[in-house]
């Protein structure tokens, strides 16, 4: 291989005289010559050669990406009106014009298209190691072996030219301005070398002279339009022989060799590794001692500027413009420094020598022009990742000394290989050898490609795009395969926006991980470091994973959980299997039997049998259908299936290269023939009656060709197992994104993670394809809306977050709430995902009469003879469970259940002395009440023994606090006492006058469901009245409303005791003459259902409230 840089040819001469054939370019080739040239803007570019690749109308087509290292050039000859260039990865030969940048490629093509191995900086052939194509002038010189070897001469891109013969026993050694070079001999020994002009019609032929008779070992090193350098060596290799090779400067016009000042010093002819020509200069290079000495053309003996080149190692690439000396060094591989070095200035015409760094980086290669200027390809600018805007610039030195560069015509880059592509949700990850290259710790970049979800018959287009973190060289099997790199990282993506690969990373404590990565993050992303040596990720769906030891004989099945290290849930001997959300399926060791489990507990799902009985040494599954191989430990195929999980049945399949997506099987058929590429079989109609997938319909998405011959499932193509279509890359590097056109699946939930809090709710749902909204409505038991949370597009993953409040912002009451999710499909195929569940709320507002629990059902109060206050659990079923019991109370006492005065979100009794003292007792939740509790008294000295009934409705005014209602005794006068924000009442308002008539005045709390207390009297004809609280004129309550007549008449005792039953409304509770006690349920309308008997033996308490 070969380093891209300056000519060293090995040359020798000749002596005839020949006729010279004009050549004339036919109407065709002058016709091809003209269609290829390219008109430049002000920064003129030729584009790479570009193959044909299938496209269809319906599909998405992303352009490659830049690869980090440029598209290397060779410069072959810098001209007076233009230069002669070759690109990577193309077989034209380039004429660009200085000024009007306007690029044309010649007929004459190269052999093969130009190869560089960007790992070791070197062609893998080079068009200057053979005789080049002309130097220093606009002949651009075509050499052809036949019909007889002759060289034709054009002029810039003109098609037409001369053809000068090569006679019979000369080689040809290259062309300098217009004067032919052959030699005649062989290198170690050339007879003679002779230069060959052409003279009208004839061409002349002059034997350069002064070469030593002994020369050998004779190569041309340089030369331009004027001048030749020849390198040689005269010595014998004897003992005390020179050893050392010598230069000489072959004077075009003359053909005379004049020896070149080769010895600094005659004893160390080591020392001169070479000589540069230019305009003006002469640069003898010393790459022994770490020098260079610039001599004046004109005149070699004069004293030449001498400058230290120590800091360039012995294959830096020199050359002079004017009072500069240019040096740039190769690519270093060791160092990492793929995409060139800088290109450095030594100005040494002044006092003391400047050093400028003119281009960074720039490639190793500095051709110097007839003018004295000299031509470099390089950089627009420096930037550490990303593409670095090549192009080819003139530099030269400017009047004032300082060093000036022009862009002459941009070289586009080369396209990206890809290394690996993934595609889950409509999100495309891809590897590839763009935005950095340092084989030690980076060769290239991973990137991120968010799609639209289109409906069915769409095409999907770009959203947003991002470069995310570097690809390593271990995420894959990245090695150089025959001259390029395969598609090596394989890849998966879990369907919510992260993508693992195959292979492990390693870490810097030893640890080998499984890690995925998210789209869109230079971050990692979750992990899970299963213990095992070389664990490789087999199978990826959400946050679970399969994982084989690569050599052991291990399975893992794993979580992974963001944010934290994720866990191994099974470790079991390796065997076939895959995941679809929470869905695990597992081959058997032995048989045909394939299991499915629920994780993460494990639990089983269903079972089936491959068809011919097989053992599966491959499963995939996605939704509906299960895709099994049977591939035996000597490699031969033994069966392939599927399943449909719908209607229990088997089919045969595809072998070979195949992945299962969304109703669709997409097999990649070998080959580079018509029927090869990558085939699509429609699964959406159900399986086959005939039991073949030969019966099912297909279609071809794109050839053999286009996918090259390195293309493999989820490296060179995938599919979107989440309700998407085909991704593939073709050999230009470009991403094809093919929509399935096969009716996708409805959106389901494939997988949930529901987490409740004391006072707070969050669910995580797992998308079986992307959903463009959703909401998730939270209400109460009784079905009250109290908030709704909503969210636009979901890809893959749906979370959603309750913080306990309301629409309000206001903390709700403890109880059992039940949400709601509704997610639409974004593609608008198929019904809604519909799911529902409840959460309880613990830690909430206190619910009505809820004392025991926090769990939102209602107490009863019974007070004995004893002096003992029991609190009454609901059970939430509409039954009274055990007691709290708080003894040492007055026989006297009077209680009133009442919500949370004090605002600690437990629920507060008003007591009654029989002094006539109101305090309010604050006991702790699911604390008894005793004397002993904690209470506050209330400001004012008016005995509350004037009032005769004394309860609690609950929130009368609307103010989110309770309230109390009394009944004067003496008028019958019902007042309403407002809780405030401070824990004490406020002043009384009259709600209703004259009720002296009502024998049971009860508190019910919310019964129609507008989120404020009422009240129940019963009146002496035992007809049940509803007053409800007014919201149009809070604080005060509405005429009432006769809900029953003849009804309670046994009762003696009515409590409105909150939400009994677990529903949500409020219920009743009433104590009859005989001691039992009934339930009547509320409706949530302001009625009650019939009486269902709940206890006996009540009738020894002295009060039920």
């Amino acid at each position: 291989m070969a380093r891209p840089g300056r000519r060293r040819r090995a040359t020798t001469p000749d002596s005839t005289t020949s006729v010279v054939r004009p050549v004339a370019a036919t109407t065709a080739a002058l016709a091809a010559a003209l269609s290829l040239t390219i008109t430049m803007t002000a920064t003129p570019s030729v584009a790479a050669p570009t193959t044909s690749s299938v496209t269809t109308t319906d599909e998405l087509v992303l352009p490659a990406e830049p690869r980090a290292v440029p598209r290397a050039t060779q410069i072959l000859n810098a001209g007076v009106t233009g230069f002669l260039w070759a690109q990577e990865g193309d077989d034209r030969l380039l004429w660009t014009e200085y000024v009007s940048g306007t690029t044309t490629a010649l007929e004459r093509r190269l052999a093969t298209p130009l190869e560089y191995d960007i790992d070791t900086g070197y062609f893998r052939w080079n068009p200057l190691d053979d005789a080049g194509y002309g130097t220093g002038s606009d002949t651009v010189a075509l050499y052809s072996a036949e019909p007889a070897p002759h060289v034709t001469l054009l002029r810039g891109a003109t098609p037409t030219g001369v053809e000068v013969p090569i006679p019979e026993g000369h080689s040809y050694r290259g062309t300098f301005g217009d004067v032919v070079l052959t030699r005649t001999g062989d290198d170690g020994s050339p007879a003679a070398y002779h230069l060959w002009r052409v003279h009208g019609e004839d061409v002349t032929g002059t034997t350069v002279t002064g070469l030593p008779a002994d020369a050998h070992e004779v190569v041309v090193e340089d030369g331009d339009a004027r001048s030749v350098v020849l390198r040689y060596k005269v010595g014998d290799g004897s003992e005390g022989s020179d050893v050392w090779p010598h230069w000489g400067l072959v004077d075009l016009a003359t053909a005379a060799l004049t020896p070149l000042p080769d010895r600094v010093d005659p004893e160390n002819g080591w020392e001169v590794s070479g000589f540069r020509l230019s305009t003006d200069s002469v640069l003898r290079l010393r790459a022994g001692r770490g020098g260079a000495d610039v001599y004046d053309r004109s005149d070699l003996s004069a004293q030449p500027h001498t400058l230290d080149t120590g800091s360039f190692s012995y294959q830096a690439e020199f050359a002079v413009v004017d009072s500069a000396l240019l040096g740039v060094e190769p690519v270093w591989p060791g160092n990492n420094l793929y995409r060139g070095q800088p290109l450095w200035a030594y100005s040494f015409g002044g006092t003391e020598i400047v050093r400028t760094k003119v281009m960074d980086p720039a490639a190793h290669q500095i051709v110097p022009a007839p003018d004295g200027s000299v031509l470099v390809a390089g950089a627009e600018r420096y930037v550490e990742e990303g593409d670095l805007d090549w192009g080819v610039y003139r530099v030269a030195q400017a009047a004032d000394g300082s060093i000036t560069r022009s862009r002459l015509t941009a070289v586009e880059p080369v396209p990206a290989r890809i290394y690996g592509l993934a595609l889950g949700s409509g999100i495309l990850s891809r590897a590839d050898d763009s935005t950095a290259y340092a084989p030690g710790s980076t060769i290239g970049a991973y990137r991120s490609t968010w799609l639209t979800t289109p409906s069915a018959g769409g095409t999907p287009t770009v959203q947003r795009s991002t470069v995310d973190r570097s690809v390593d060289g271990s995420d894959g099997d990245c090695q150089p395969r025959d001259g390029s790199r395969a598609r090596c990282i394989w890849m998966l993506a879990d369907g919510t926006g992260h993508h693992g690969r195959r292979y492990d990373t390693g870490t810097a404590d030893g640890s080998e991980l499984n890690i995925l990565y998210p789209n869109g993050s230079t971050e990692w992303g979750p992990s899970i470091d299963t213990g095992a040596s070389s664990p490789e990720l087999m199978d990826l769906s959400g946050r679970y994973a399969v994982i084989d030891q690569a050599a052991g004989g291990w399975q893992y099945i794993g979580e992974f959980r963001p944010g934290a290290d994720g866990v191994v849930l099974q470790r079991r001997d390796e065997v076939a299997a895959a995941v679809w959300g929470s869905t695990l399926w597992s081959g058997a060791t032995s048989g045909g039997t394939v299991t499915a489990t629920r994780l993460p507990a494990g639990s089983p799902v269903e079972t089936f049998t491959t068809g011919n009985g097989c053992t599966p040494s491959g499963l995939q599954a996605v939704g509906r259908w299960v895709y099994w191989t049977c591939v035996d430990y000597w490699g031969y195929e033994r069966g392939t299936g599927l399943y449909d999980r719908t209607t229990k049945r088997t089919a045969t399949a595809p072998p070979g290269d195949v992945l299962l997506g969304d109703n669709y099987l997409v097999q990649h058929v070998p080959g580079t023939g018509a029927d090869s590429g990558l085939k699509l079989i429609d699964l959406h109609g159900g399986l086959p009656a005939s039991g073949s997938h030969t019966d099912l319909p297909s279609r071809m998405l794109t050839t053999g060709a286009a996918l090259g011959p390195d293309s493999y499932g989820r490296s060179g193509w995938t599919v979107d197992r989440f309700g998407g279509g085909v991704a593939y890359a073709d050999t230009e590097q470009r991403v094809h994104v093919v929509p399935s056109g096969v009716p996708t699946s409805a959106l389901t939930a494939i997988d949930s993670a529901l987490t409740s809090a004391a006072a707070s709710w969050s669910g995580t749902w797992w998308l079986s394809k992307p959903a463009a909204s959703w909401t998730v409505a939270i209400r109460t038991a009784s079905g009250a809306l109290i908030r709704t949370l909503a969210g636009s597009a979901a890809r893959g993953l749906l979370t959603a977050d309750w913080d306990g409040r309301n629409s309000a912002g206001v903390l709700v009451a403890n109880g059992t709430y039940t949400w709601t999710l509704t997610a639409q499909p974004a593609d608008g195929q198929g019904t809604a995902l519909a799911l529902s569940g409840t959460t309880p709320v613990t830690d909430g507002l206190a619910a009505p009469r809820d004392y025991a629990g926090k769990d939102g059902v209602g107490e009863v109060f019974t007070f004995d003879g004893s002096g003992t206050l029991a609190i009454h659990r609901g059970t939430g079923t509409g039954t009274l469970g055990s007691a709290i019991s708080g003894p040492g109370w007055p026989v006297n006492t009077r209680f009133v259940p009442f919500g949370d005065l004090d605002g600690d979100r437990c629920n507060d009794v008003l007591v009654l002395t029989g002094t006539g003292v109101l305090r309010a007792y604050h006991p702790a939740c699911g604390e008894a009440l005793t004397p002993s509790t904690p209470s506050t008294g209330f400001a004012g000295t008016v005995s509350w023994r004037r009032y005769d009934l004394l309860t609690s409705p609950g929130d009368v005014d609307g103010d989110g606090r309770p309230d109390l209602v009394a009944r004067e005794s003496l008028t019958g006068d019902v007042y309403l006492f407002k809780g405030t924000s401070t824990g004490a009442l406020s002043a009384r308002s009259r709600i209703g006058a004259g009720w002296t008539g009502y024998k049971q005045i009860v508190g019910a709390g919310d019964l129609n469901g507008d989120g404020r207390g009422d009240l129940l009297a019963l009146d002496g004809s035992n007809a049940l009245w509803r007053f409800d609280a007014d919201p149009a004129s809070p604080g005060t309550i509405k005429a009432g409303v006769k809900v029953f007549d003849g009804w309670g008449a046994s009762y003696n005792a009515i409590v409105g005791v909150g939400d009994l039953t677990g529903d949500g409304r409020a219920d009743l509770v009433a104590r009859d003459t005989t001691g039992n006690v009934w339930r009547h349920n509320g409706t949530g309308n302001g009625s009650f259902g019939s009486g269902t008997k709940i206890a006996t033996g009540w009738q020894g308490y002295r009060a039920v409230v």
